[in-house]
């Protein structure tokens, strides 16, 4: 299992290519670096933070993400809503054995994330409604990894 990840991380997935495009094509896909993420004004959106430097929704250093994103963008692309894609950076950038602990996005009084994949929600006002997680990473199974993030993020839109 161990191998296949290594070989899995920084490949593209064709499921997360297909769902991508699909999003692309209709102007719902957004894919920025923590700076860019930084940049943005506060609003309504569906984040995921992925391991990459440039929040591709196709490649990652990450295996949980190259899991996951698959499940994610083809979920929300089937809900017809926007994705947010940031990179959380090199893999160096992130992992807390190396230098991620300066990582902007693991800070306390900021997002405070532990770990990526994590899927993130926000109402108009910017503030947190959803956050997926520990969820995301745990969870093997793509068929419940979709139905937990198609739920959760059905009761979010309403």
């Amino acid at each position: 299992r161990f191998a296949a990840a290594l070989w899995l991380a920084g490949t593209r997935q064709p499921m997360a290519d297909e769902a991508a495009q699909a999003l692309k094509e209709r102007g719902l896909l957004e894919s920025v670096d923590i700076a860019g993420f930084q940049s943005l004004p506060p609003g309504k959106r569906i984040v995921v933070f992925t391991g990459s430097p440039d929040g591709s929704a196709v490649t990652s250093w990450c295996p949980d993400c190259v899991r996951a994103l698959p499940v994610i963008t083809k979920v929300v692309a089937e809900l017809g809503v926007g994705l947010t894609v940031v990179g959380v950076g090199e893999r160096d950038d992130w992992k807390l054995d190396a230098r991620g602990g300066s990582n902007p996005l693991r800070a306390k009084d900021g997002l405070g994330l532990t770990g990526v994949p994590t899927l993130l929600c926000t109402g108009e006002d910017g503030k947190e409604l959803l956050r997926l997680g520990s969820e995301l990473e745990n969870e093997q199974d793509p068929a419940a990894m979709q139905t937990l993030v198609d739920t959760s993020l059905r009761k979010v839109l309403g």
